[in-house]
C-alpha cells in the first residue's frame, strides 16, 4: 500500500465527506427530536401530510414506537441511500477513473508503485471512507440520542445497525470501484457506478409498492439489508444477509483490482 497515495485521497474527498457527513448527521438531530417516548404523535402527524403511497413505496408506513425502531425506519430505511450513497459514488469515482480521464494516472504508474499498489491503496481508502463515515454517524446518533432522551435508545443494536450499513456499503462501493477500475472514460465510470445502485434503489421501491410486486424488491441488492429484521431480532437472516455482502464487496474489489492491473489504460 502507497501511504502518500492514502494521504492524496483524504485531501481530494475529505469536502464531499465532511459534507454529507454534517448532512446526515443534521438528519439524525431531526428526526430523534420528533420522537417522542409518551407516543408518536409529531410523528404521526408529519406523515399524516404524505400520501400512502409514498410512504409504502419508501417504507415509512411500519413505523415502529420505539427510538432504535424509529430511527431504523427512517434514516435506515430510504435515507441511506442518499447522502452515504453520494460519498461511495464520488470516492470511487475519483479514486482510479477521475485520475485515468485527467492523465494524472500516468504520474501514478511512473512511481515505484506496481499497479496492484495503487489499486489496493485505492481499494483500502475506499473501505476505510465508507467504514469511518458509519462510525462517525454511530457516535452521533448515540450522543444525541443520549442528550435528548437519556436510557431510550437500544446502543448495542444500534451499533449492530450500522456494522450492518457499513457491510451493505462495502458491497454498494464494490460497484463503484469495479466501474471506477473499467471504465475508459468518466461518463462511463458514473454511468455505472450512479446506475446500479439507482436502479437497485428503483426495484426496492417497486417492491415497497404493492405486495404483488415483493418479488421484484428481492432482485434488489438492498434486500439483503432489512434493519426491520434486525431491530426483531431475526439474527439468522441478518448474519446471512452480512455473509452475502461480505462476499459481494470481496469480489468486486477483487475484480476491480485485477481489471485494473490486466487492463490497457492508453496513457
Amino acid at each position: 500500500m502507497s501511504l502518500p497515495l492514502f494521504i492524496s485521497n483524504i485531501k481530494n474527498n475529505r469536502m464531499i465527506w465532511i459534507i454529507m457527513l454534517v448532512v446526515y448527521s443534521f438528519y439524525f438531530s431531526i428526526m430523534i427530536s420528533m420522537y417522542d417516548p409518551e407516543g408518536l404523535e409529531a410523528w404521526e402527524n408529519m406523515l399524516g401530510m404524505m400520501p400512502d403511497g409514498f410512504l409504502q413505496v419508501i417504507g415509512w408506513d411500519m413505523m415502529g414506537t420505539s427510538l432504535i425502531a424509529v430511527l431504523g425506519t427512517s434514516l435506515y430505511g430510504f435515507l441511506i441511500y442518499l447522502f452515504p450513497l453520494v460519498v461511495s459514488i464520488v470516492v470511487n469515482h475519483r479514486l482510479i477513473a477521475s485520475h485515468v480521464d485527467k492523465g494524472s494516472m500516468a504520474y501514478l504508474l511512473s512511481t515505484p508503485n506496481s499497479r496492484i499498489t495503487i489499486a489496493v491503496t485505492q481499494a483500502v481508502f475506499s473501505l476505510a471512507s465508507i467504514t469511518l463515515f458509519f462510525t462517525m454517524i454511530t457516535g452521533v446518533g448515540i450522543a444525541f440520542s443520549e442528550m435528548m432522551f437519556p436510557g431510550h435508545l437500544d446502543i448495542g443494536t444500534f451499533v449492530l445497525l450500522n456494522v450492518y450499513a457499513i457491510v451493505q456499503y462495502f458491497a454498494l462501493g464494490g460497484i463503484g470501484f469495479v466501474a471506477s477500475s473499467i471504465a475508459h472514460e468518466a461518463k462511463h465510470s458514473l454511468a455505472l457506478g450512479i446506475g446500479l445502485p439507482i436502479g437497485f434503489l428503483v426495484l426496492e421501491m417497486l417492491g415497497n409498492s404493492s405486495p404483488d410486486l415483493n418479488w421484484i424488491g428481492n432482485l434488489s441488492l438492498y434486500a439483503l439489508f432489512d434493519p426491520q429484521r434486525l431491530i426483531d431480532g431475526n439474527t439468522s437472516f441478518v448474519a446471512l444477509s452480512m455473509a452475502a455482502l461480505f462476499v459481494i464487496a470481496a469480489l468486486l474489489y477483487g475484480m476491480g483490482i485485477f481489471w485494473f492491473n490486466r487492463r490497457d489504460l492508453h496513457l
